[in-house]
């Protein structure tokens, strides 16, 4: 039987018993059936996992016996971030599926010129990671977060790559293993002074080849490639 895993906050373990509630009580009890006697992991974001057994299941709340604390053994070794430009149609919700899959510490969605979608429910976002990081193996949490493009330009540094159409300062063989940020478009792309701009904050562009992508297949894309780079496929 495949051993489920549950998030909690940290304050939620005492004396080595875990106080599983909320949503994750309900998604335990209501749709997987869990049971006194069935083995678990707990998460509490620490890059642990708290094997233990459930040993109580009330009305609002289910109790764990923690046996044991290991580190995970799927956390990423270095903390990359995604900048993303808001994408429409749902493909925000795969992005940051495929991003926790890959091993993506943080993903911002941002606006800018050319994009559609500005109503980001972050939310719902950071619900989807959750459920990924459960389905991936991981402990720690993923927070998605919601930017300005002029605030995205104060948070990166020249740390950071930017995917991009055009013309490319490097090429995909060129990207540093001390890279710590990526950068992907929307569907509609960069306007030049943006561009511009990013560069000029020590940003270097790299293109992913002659073809046209679909925003969602350069966001994978990108952040395979500097997942590749900085070691973190090995």
């Amino acid at each position: 039987m495949e051993i489920r895993r549950f998030f909690i906050n940290p304050e939620d373990i005492e004396n080595g018993v875990a106080t599983v509630k909320g949503d994750e009580f309900n998604y335990a009890v209501k749709v997987l059936r869990q049971k006194v006697g069935y083995s678990v992991v707990v998460n509490v974001g620490d890059g642990f996992d708290y094997n233990g057994v459930i040993t109580e299941i009330s009305k609002n709340y289910l109790k764990v016996s923690i046996s044991k604390k290991t580190l995970c053994d799927s956390m990423p070794k270095n903390i990359i971030t995604l900048y993303q430009g808001s994408c429409k149609q749902g493909k925000n919700d795969f992005i940051v599926q495929k991003a926790v899959e890959l091993g993506i510490s943080r993903v911002v969605f941002f606006t800018s010129k050319y994009v559609v979608e500005k109503n980001v429910n972050l939310n719902r976002l950071n619900k989807i990671a959750v459920e990924a990081m459960k389905q991936c193996g991981r402990a720690d949490y993923i927070f998605v977060n919601f930017l300005t493009f002029d605030e995205v330009l104060s948070d990166i540094n020249e740390e950071t790559v930017l995917f991009y159409e055009g013309d490319g300062d490097i090429t995909a063989k060129e990207i540093d293993k001390n890279v710590r940020a990526l950068i992907v478009g929307s569907e509609g792309g960069f306007a030049d002074e943006e561009v511009l701009a990013l560069r000029e904050k020590g940003v270097k562009t790299v293109t992913l080849g002659k073809r046209i992508l679909r925003a969602e297949t350069a966001a994978v894309s990108a952040m395979t490639l500097v997942q590749y780079s900085v070691g973190e496929l090995e």
